[in-house]
């Protein structure tokens, strides 16, 4: 039995890579009845009076159109999932929120505008506001009544976010403050009624947060952006000019800012790869569609190997994207609960269990955009000529996927961010993650025990994911102990090391999901998921061989490069199968069902 501290160590981000992924016996998403009927309700709303206005939305100069939906929306209690009932809303599971992010990301017209305000436009308030803050604003941000918005970037702080220049300035004895700076790239602002605000206050080391409501003046909007994508959602920039904050209008503590802001953009990090399942989907099936009903040299282009391929590879990603997505969510939801147990609050449970999951929720934005990346533009390249028309609908889905690689912080920030929080993890004994390079390093020494296991066998697929784990973890810390201090600085060797942790925990994720359908797939239908797996396993060895190499040759010399060059190769061996035929498999059976099954 594990003692609690164990525990602890184990019920945490980044843990992945130090437990067996046989502990795990996550499979797929399990809803109540009660919240069953809620993600109904939510592809009803989508399917009724979303999608028959996706195309006026796109060209719409007011935003008229994406206000009424968040009206309706909030009518209907969509904008209030997950908030407690005494402001309005209805408490489901974290893990019910983000099926309703997906559901909403099949229209990429309206779920930017949606996501602020369920997201990073109400977290702030739920999760720091004061019990006034929370009884005056949530009820009417969850009914649609009020709108919100999220003003963090700056001219000159982008990733960068706390060397902002915008300041609140003491007044009145300290009875309010007086805010002053600017604003950019900000969503919803031009029909915002409540802004969220992130300023110093006079020289302050960090930022403070603040509730800015439009009526208190000083407020001014610059034009509304000429975006390449997500046109039919507002994007200004907004200026504050002396702006009066009555001084209870300071979301938690002065210099809190900036922990809020990190902790809210994990929340809309995560939701960002729920999203682009949603989205994903959307763009497969119009494709697939597409293949079947495209004829050339008399046969459809469905049944050409090139496109099979293509279909295939979208498929998998998704699959990936989705049963990490969903397996984070359980294990924030697990986190949560334990949390409550011991007697914490609902709200700060959540934002808790949230922040322990930081790498995963960085894990899904950096390939849930990826993802969706690959999924449009193989989209396009399906449709030839007519993807890249704005009379086909691949092209929208194209230019609006782009942006999700940039917002709640760049891929490359994230990918940084991963590594930075797993060492952080590891130095303040959250993670027992030295021990576990000290043990593979140990390992490497010795002369290797092979089992002889059957290559496509469930047990053969673990034992080669383990040993990706280790090969992260050695060359993990083979540059922590090479760079020191100076690892900050390499942010190639960092990005490569990223790469790796991020295969590992995807392919865990899918591996696990997939677990339960190899018996005999034959006899459920599912012998596709089985052939996902495979396809998946494959490509991580390959990835994972790739970026480490390349992190090995970017700071190791002489002996030690040879060495970590060994044990990379050792834990890197080729998945050898029919890659091919497998994934033509898959494709027809997604070719078959004429959508993603």
């Amino acid at each position: 039995m594990k003692t609690p501290q164990e525990t602890r160590k184990l019920n945490t981000g980044g843990a992945f890579l130090i437990q067996p992924a046989a502990g795990n016996n996550f499979t797929s998403p399990l809803f109540s009845e009660e919240e069953k009927m809620v993600i109904g309700s939510v592809k009803e709303f989508v399917q009724r009076e979303v999608h028959p206005l996706a195309e006026e939305m796109e060209h719409q100069k007011e935003h008229s159109r994406s206000v009424a939906l968040l009206e309706k929306a909030g009518e209907l209690g969509l904008l209030g999932l997950g908030i407690p009932e005494v402001y309005g809303g209805m408490p489901v599971s974290f893990t019910t929120s983000l099926k309703v992010v997906e559901e909403v990301g099949q229209v990429s017209e309206f779920s930017p505008t949606f996501g602020v305000q369920t997201s990073i436009g109400i977290a702030p308030i739920l999760f720091y506001g004061s019990e006034a803050q929370k009884q005056r604003y949530l009820p009417k941000l969850v009914s649609g009544e009020w709108k919100s918005c999220y003003c963090l970037t700056e001219p000159d702080s982008g990733s960068d976010a706390n060397s902002g220049k915008t300041r609140a300035t003491p007044v009145e004895d300290g009875a309010a403050y007086l805010l002053n700076g600017q604003k950019m790239w900000i969503t919803n602002a031009g029909f915002a009624d409540i802004f969220i605000v992130f300023a110093k206050v006079e020289n302050d080391r960090n930022l403070s947060a603040f509730i800015v409501e439009k009526e208190f003046g000083g407020i001014s909007l610059g034009e509304e952006e000429r975006k390449m994508g997500i046109k039919a959602s507002s994007t200004r920039q907004v200026f504050f000019n002396d702006t009066r904050l009555p001084l209870e209008n300071m979301l938690g503590n002065r210099e809190e800012g900036f922990k809020i802001a990190l902790n809210v953009l994990n929340t809309g990090r995560i939701k960002l790869g729920a999203g682009a399942i949603g989205t994903s989907k959307r763009a497969f099936n119009l494709a697939v569609e597409y293949a079947l009903e495209r004829k050339q040299f008399g046969s459809s282009i469905s049944s050409f190997g090139a496109i099979q391929h293509k279909l295939a590879q979208m498929a998998v990603r998704i699959f990936a994207l989705e049963a990490a997505t969903y397996r984070t969510g359980q294990l924030i939801d697990e986190k949560t609960a334990s949390l409550e147990a011991s007697g914490v609050s609902a709200e700060m449970s959540e934002i808790a269990a949230v922040s322990a999951y930081g790498i995963e929720c960085a894990i899904l934005k950096v390939f849930g955009s990826e993802c969706l990346d690959l999924v449009v533009d193989e989209g396009v390249q399906i449709f030839g000529g007519m993807g890249f028309s704005e009379d086909a609908p691949m092209a929208r889905l194209y230019r609006n996927a782009r942006i999700t690689r940039i917002y709640e912080g760049t891929n490359e920030i994230n990918r940084m961010l991963i590594v930075d929080m797993l060492l952080k993890k590891a130095l303040s004994g959250d993670l027992e993650l030295l021990p576990a390079i000290e043990q593979v390093q140990q390992e490497l020494t010795s002369i290797p025990a092979e089992k002889n296991l059957a290559g496509d066998s469930p047990e053969a697929a673990i034992g080669t994911l383990e040993k990706l784990k280790k090969a992260t973890l050695i060359i993990a810390g083979a540059a922590t102990r090479n760079l020191g201090k100076k690892i900050k600085e390499e942010q190639e060797v960092l990005m490569h090391i990223s790469d790796m942790i991020i295969q590992v925990y995807l392919l865990e994720a899918v591996l696990i999901k997939a677990e339960k359908h190899r018996t005999k797939p034959e006899e459920t239908g599912l012998q596709h998921i089985v052939d996902i797996s495979h396809v998946f396993l494959y490509e991580s060895v390959e990835k994972v061989r790739r970026a480490g190499q390349e992190a090995i040759l970017s700071f190791a010399k002489g002996e030690e490069r040879s060495f970590l060059l060994m044990g990379l190769k050792r834990f890197t061996k080729p998945y050898k199968f029919d890659v091919k035929d497998a994934r033509r498999r898959i494709a027809g059976v997604m070719i078959g069902e004429g959508k993603y099954v």
